[in-house]
């Protein structure tokens, strides 16, 4: 390869493939958060609207129950996002004069602000996740299951909607494990896993939230080539149809890389994931069982 050869040309940092690796990370961060909160968002004003009770008792409880999510997980995301961004820049991201350093600073402070992110997961864990008798959960799983079935419908998403599934599935059973230790004598050493359990229940809804745009990119696309298909042989085309199809052609760059965004997460984060919910089913008790003299310190 060019690249081995001692005198190979520079090229930009971006087709270094460690650096590829932390953009495409933040990206795929990025837009599921974004979806998140516009999701959340959405749940609001379609609750404001609501005349049916039922139906806002079933809004305000999948907003209760996503809101520890937007709060803890997002932020400490969107941290990693900019700490990332810092390495990308090097030397250059950490000094004053590139404003990189700052939003890593201004970022940090949001993991404190309500609270600090442990009070979020314990209000995910302890609150959240009985809320209306276990229903709520239920309700967002549905939900899940819905985009689930709707990426299957793409032959490209089959995969994609299948290791979401199973990482859904087993987000069930670590629920089911934690909610019944923190009933019991074990509640210390379930509430010591909430913080794990925030992070991997934000995963599974990072996963939804970029299953969700693949599925919709990928019918995008499918329009896109049928529409393509059913056009008369090719002529001169005008200005106007020129712009048109340079315009498609950067929606079609778009549709390609949320695509990318779900592959690159659901197939390199949420098996790091599935690592995360067998520590909690182990539920080690080393955090809570240690003398406080034994942290050392003194």
């Amino acid at each position: 390869m060019q690249m081995m050869q001692a005198d190979s040309p520079s090229v930009p940092i971006i087709q270094h493939p460690d650096v590829r690796r932390m953009l495409i990370s933040m990206k795929a961060y990025v837009e599921g958060m974004r979806s998140l909160l516009y999701y959340v968002g959405i749940l609001t004003d379609r609750l404001g609207l609501a005349e049916d009770e039922k139906e806002k008792k079933t809004l305000q409880g999948m907003i209760d129950l996503l809101i520890p999510i937007c709060k803890g997980y997002v932020t400490d995301r969107a941290y990693e996002v900019c700490n990332n961004g810092m390495q990308v820049f090097g030397g250059y991201g950490y000094i004053k004069e590139y404003p990189q350093e700052q939003l890593v600073r201004d970022c940090r402070i949001t993991m404190i602000y309500e609270g600090t992110n442990g009070i979020q997961a314990m209000d995910l864990l302890g609150r959240k996740l009985g809320l209306n008798g276990g229903k709520t959960i239920m309700n967002l799983m549905a939900e899940i299951q819905a985009t689930i079935a709707r990426a299957k419908e793409q032959e490209n998403l089959g995969g994609l909607a299948d290791r979401l599934g199973t990482t859904l599935n087993r987000l069930a059973e670590v629920a089911m494990h934690l909610g019944a230790n923190a009933m019991s004598p074990q509640v210390l050493n379930a509430f010591a896993f909430a913080y794990p359990f925030m992070e991997v229940s934000g995963d599974v809804v990072m996963g939804w939230m970029l299953l969700w745009r693949a599925a919709v990119a990928a019918e995008k696309l499918q329009a896109s080539a049928k529409h393509r298909d059913r056009q008369p042989p090719q002529r001169r085309a005008t200005a106007a149809e020129k712009l048109q199809a340079g315009g498609k052609a950067k929606d079609k760059k778009f549709y390609e890389g949320v695509i990318k965004s779900a592959e690159y997460f659901i197939q390199c984060v949420l098996p790091v994931t599935m690592g995360k919910m067998e520590a909690i089913m182990l539920s080690a008790p080393a955090a809570v069982e240690i003398e406080e003299d034994s942290f050392g310190g003194k």
